[in-house]
């Protein structure tokens, strides 16, 4: 029987998915960080896209649009 993924809050979602980025060292694309946070069984407080669009716009990372990911891309400075 597969494990329920559990629904973050949004400060706990935030460090997680900083977590992700940093430790990648590199740009990720939203299905990477979607795929990251499934292999942890957590998932973001709305859609990940959704989620991770408002931290760029609240300056907390970076994201655009990029055509070889075929979607968002996203990092840390």
């Amino acid at each position: 029987m597969p494990m329920e993924s559990r629904r973050l809050e949004d400060d706990e979602a935030v460090k997680v998915i900083l977590e992700i980025l940093i430790d990648a060292g590199k740009p990720l694309s939203t299905r990477q960080i979607q795929a990251e946070t499934k292999k942890r069984l957590v998932r973001c407080p709305d859609s990940t896209i959704v989620f991770l669009n408002r931290l760029r716009k609240k300056g907390v990372l970076n994201g655009e649009r990029s055509k070889e990911a075929r979607g968002w891309v996203w990092w840390v400075d």
